[in-house]
């Protein structure tokens, strides 16, 4: 599979984006992307009321419609569309919470094939005010505190801001439907031993229209069952040329420190206070 060259580091780089009701923001993302660099983008829209498909297209990304509702169908049908060329995957979301300046934090060492995923932590990195709900720092240091329990790995998020390489897209075989997506992608690569990093990314306030999930009881509550059930159910699950323990080497790729409870008071008392 090609790999980027010196005079165009980013060919081959695809920026993939489930989208719902997105219109306000979505146009600036597909911008700031280009700005960044990456030409091919795909926006899995997954049953859009609103004008998204038509300001996507507009700035010239590719429309794929995911019209049965979820986060990882939209993703699925966005990935099936990818070109032959693509070998890095960057998925982001499309209401501008992810700062894009920090793309080539997130690319490069995929592109590079000096990792297979990297993940943009958003508790490593600096917050804005309102950014993360009290409910989904909880509901984050649950689910990443099972998985250091489970996995033996130290992870800090779960956060959509992430690239990984097409191999290794091609080993994971991604199935969920929903929310359970970001944590299937990492639980599986702990299991099949692929190499896993995390870079501190900022989070921001969305720039338009409103959450599906934060400040909705129910829509929390089904997020957060379908993440903390897929971290269970992969640990032990049977997957081709997965690895009952950790490696060694997995020890020494994680070089930063866990989610602490402390942090987790101290984000709290900070987003209570906003």
């Amino acid at each position: 599979m090609p790999h980027p060259s010196e005079s165009d580091p980013w060919s081959g780089v695809c920026a993939i984006m489930p989208a719902l009701d997105e219109e306000g923001s979505i146009g600036a993302v597909i911008s700031n992307l280009r700005r960044a660099g990456i030409r091919s983008i795909i926006v899995g829209d997954n049953g859009s009321r609103d004008r998204t498909a038509e300001v996507a297209r507009a700035a010239g990304a590719t429309v794929v419609p995911a019209p049965h509702k979820g986060y990882g169908r939209a993703c699925l049908a966005a990935l099936a569309a990818l070109p032959p060329s693509c070998h890095t995957v960057l998925f982001c979301d499309a209401d501008g919470s992810d700062d894009l300046r920090l793309v080539p934090a997130l690319v490069r060492p995929v592109a590079r094939d000096e990792q297979d995923l990297v993940i943009g932590s958003r508790a490593l990195g600096r917050q804005e005010a309102g950014a993360l709900t009290p409910p989904q720092l909880i509901g984050n240091w649950v689910s990443t505190t099972l998985m250091r329990a489970l996995y033996r790995v130290r992870v800090t998020d779960l956060g959509p801001f992430r690239a990984v390489s097409r191999a290794a897209l091609q080993r994971l075989q991604m199935q969920d439907p929903a929310f359970g997506w970001t944590a299937e992608m990492q639980v599986k690569a702990f299991r099949l031993g692929l190499r896993v990093a995390e870079v501190p990314v900022d989070a921001k306030c969305r720039t338009a229209g409103r959450s599906k999930i934060s400040g909705r009881v129910i829509p929390v509550f089904r997020a957060g069952w379908a993440i903390l059930s897929t971290v269970v159910r992969y640990a032990r699950a049977d997957l081709a040329g997965a690895q009952q323990r950790r490696p060694s080497t997995m020890r020494r790729r994680s070089r930063h420190l866990a989610l602490s409870p402390q942090y987790l008071r101290q984000r709290l008392a900070t987003e209570l206070m906003a």
